[in-house]
């Protein structure tokens, strides 16, 4: 199902006063995309995900979901609507009583499903989920990242269109969170599910998402491909969850040094190189030093992949006569690549690092 939300706002009011949470929203969450919404604290990212399925009604504005108008709807027509849209949480919400069958089985139950038919549609959702041997253990039993998988077999119990997970990972651990990212990515591809995923970790949506947005004050800051808001980001909020990601830092014997964003005169350039995709594999450096009389220090490497796709950054000191350094860099502008000089170092410095 395609999500369509259009101008959506929401204000809370407590104690006399207003927050503001979300403030014209505006996002197209393509039909069969896992879709990441990123976002700092308070950024408004979790009002936004629970507005998706009317468990916080906009104050303003529209939420259509698979051509239905969530927003125009009452509350029995809604209660139906819903049905298509399932939802897991950070905390689980798992009923402690109740074995993991009885979990899963749960909205079954509640919406009238037959004995036979809720016993066979869990077993085949506990086998989805790699649980089918922990049926009968109760939630105090299990894993966190167990936990997790039995909140995604029940949010699928209804076989719905929409998947929506507010910050799922955020209390499990690395190896747990890829566990449970490998399913979704599985259930996205077997079932065609659109999922919409919350959270503040820029490597849970490099792992799994096709499209991102990043939310800042309750607004839409940056969206788009993954690959194209990784390797082009625009807005500083973006820029700065995607350090840990895709960041490098200049070595520490810089700390000392005369290093200057502004060109000194007879400085030396620094420059970042960022590459993806096929540029991966070019021989840019031996290719440049074929070509021109200078020097190159490499400063930080660092490669990665984005969706299966090669990414890499580079940063380079490069020295030699300013003729040549131009040359240089004129070589790397006509290439596949993202050039940045980034600042300049005269050449006694550069020499001593």
């Amino acid at each position: 199902m395609t999500i369509l939300l259009e101008k959506v706002g929401k204000v809370f009011e407590a104690d006399g006063s207003s927050l503001k949470a979300l403030d014209g929203v505006d996002l197209h969450v393509p039909r069969g995309s896992i879709f990441g919404i990123i976002g700092q604290s308070g950024a408004g990212k979790s009002t936004l995900v629970r507005c998706i399925n009317l468990l916080e009604r906009p104050t303003s504005g529209r939420v259509t979901v698979g051509g239905v108008e969530l927003t125009s709807l009452g509350e029995s027509d809604l209660r139906e609507a819903r049905k298509k849209i399932g939802m897991i949480f950070q905390s689980f919400n798992l009923l402690s009583n109740r074995t993991i069958f009885g979990n899963v089985a749960l909205p079954l139950e509640l919406d009238g499903w037959s004995k036979g038919d809720i016993e066979v549609r869990v077993e085949e959702l506990l086998d989805l989920v790699g649980l089918a041997d922990k049926r009968d253990q109760y939630p105090s039993q299990l894993s966190g990242g167990q936990k997790q998988r039995v909140g995604i077999a029940r949010a699928l119990a209804n076989r719905p269109d929409v998947l929506l997970s507010d910050e799922a990972t955020s209390a499990l651990d690395p190896m747990m969170t890829k566990s449970v990212l490998a399913l979704l990515r599985e259930i996205n591809e077997k079932l065609g599910l659109t999922i919409v995923l919350i959270t503040h970790e820029m490597n849970v949506v490099k792992e799994v998402c096709s499209h991102v947005a990043v939310i800042e004050g309750g607004r839409i800051v940056e969206r788009g491909t993954v690959l194209d808001v990784f390797t082009s980001p625009k807005k500083g909020a973006t820029k700065e969850m995607l350090r840990e990601v895709v960041g490098v830092e200049l070595p520490e014997s810089f700390a000392g040094l005369d290093f200057l964003e502004d060109d000194p005169a007879g400085g030396e350039p620094v420059v970042q190189l960022q590459f993806f995709g096929s540029s991966a594999a070019e021989p840019v450096i031996s290719g440049m030093l074929r070509r021109f009389d200078v020097d190159v220090n490499i400063l930080v490497a660092r490669i990665d992949h984005i969706q299966s796709v090669p990414y890499g950054t580079l940063v380079l000191h490069l020295s030699g006569e300013e003729r040549e350094r131009d040359s240089a860099l004129d070589y790397l502008n006509a290439l596949d690549l993202k050039v940045e000089v980034i600042g300049h170092v005269g050449s006694a410095v550069a020499s001593a690092v």
